[in-house]
C-alpha cells in the first residue's frame, strides 16, 4: 500500500485538519438532532458512569432508516444494529494514516474486551465514505488485514448520508495533485457507539486509546437499561 500513501510532510497538517473536522462534526451533530426524531430515556445517572474519553449523549437518538451493504454482501441497516452494541468507525481504504491507525487501535481494544465479549455483545463496523473506490471485495481484503470479525460497510452516497448526517459525521472529497490517487477523503475521526436498541448512545473523540475505550465501554454497558 506504499504507493497509496500521501507524502509524510503533509500528514501532520492533514491530521490537524481531520481533528478540527471531527470537532466541528460533534457540534454539527447536535444541531442536526432537531431535524430527526429522538427517543428520550429518563435522565442518565451521569455521576455514576465515570468515563475518560466517551461523551454520553444527554438524549438517546433513534436513527432514520438507512440501507448499506457489508463486505459479505449482506444488508447493513437499522436492524443490523439491534440486539448488541456497535462501534461505528468512518474512513476509507486508501487513507494514508488515520484510518489504518484507528482500525489497529480498535483491534487492540477488541482483544482487551475479549473476556467480556459474551456479556457485552458488540460488533465493530468500518464504514467507507469512498464508495467510488471501495468495492466490497476491496473492503473484505482491507478488513481481513486488521480483524476478520469486523464489518466493512459501504453504499451509495445518498444512503451513506442518511447514516452520517444524523450522527454529525462529516466527509468530503478533496482533489489534490500531491496524491498519487488523485483525491483524498477528509472525514470525521470520532467513533460512534450505538446501543442494543439501535440508538446513538455515545461518542469517542480522538485521540483514541484502546485501554481507555475498553474501560469506558464496559462502564457504559454495565449501566445500560433496556
Amino acid at each position: 500500500m506504499n504507493e497509496q500513501l500521501i507524502s509524510s510532510k503533509h500528514s501532520g497538517g492533514k491530521k490537524l485538519a481531520i481533528i478540527l473536522v471531527s470537532m466541528l462534526a460533534f457540534i454539527t451533530g447536535f444541531l442536526i438532532w432537531r431535524q430527526f426524531p429522538v427517543s428520550v430515556e429518563a435522565p442518565r445517572p451521569q455521576s455514576v458512569i465515570q468515563t475518560q474519553s466517551a461523551t454520553l449523549l444527554p438524549q438517546l437518538k433513534t436513527l432514520p432508516p438507512f440501507s448499506l451493504t457489508d463486505q459479505h454482501g449482506r444488508p447493513f441497516t437499522n436492524e443490523t444494529l439491534q440486539g448488541h452494541w456497535t462501534f461505528l468507525n468512518f474512513g476509507y481504504t486508501h487513507c494514508p494514516d488515520i484510518c489504518p491507525t484507528t482500525l489497529a487501535m480498535l483491534g487492540a481494544m477488541d482483544k482487551q474486551l475479549l473476556p467480556a465479549r459474551e456479556s457485552t455483545r458488540y460488533q465493530v463496523a468500518f464504514i467507507s465514505i469512498d464508495p467510488e473506490r471501495d468495492s466490497l471485495q476491496r473492503l473484505a481484503e482491507y478488513i481481513d488485514y486488521f480483524e476478520p470479525s469486523f464489518l466493512g460497510v459501504t453504499g451509495d452516497d445518498s444512503e451513506l448520508k442518511r447514516l452520517t448526517q444524523p450522527l454529525g459525521i462529516l466527509y468530503a472529497k478533496v482533489v489534490t495533485e500531491k496524491s498519487a490517487m488523485g483525491y483524498v477523503m477528509d472525514h470525521s475521526t470520532s467513533i460512534i457507539l450505538i446501543d442494543p436498541q439501535g440508538q446513538y448512545h455515545a461518542l469517542f473523540s480522538p485521540p483514541h486509546d484502546p485501554g481507555v475505550m475498553a474501560d469506558d465501554f464496559l462502564a457504559i454497558a454495565k449501566n445500560f437499561r433496556e
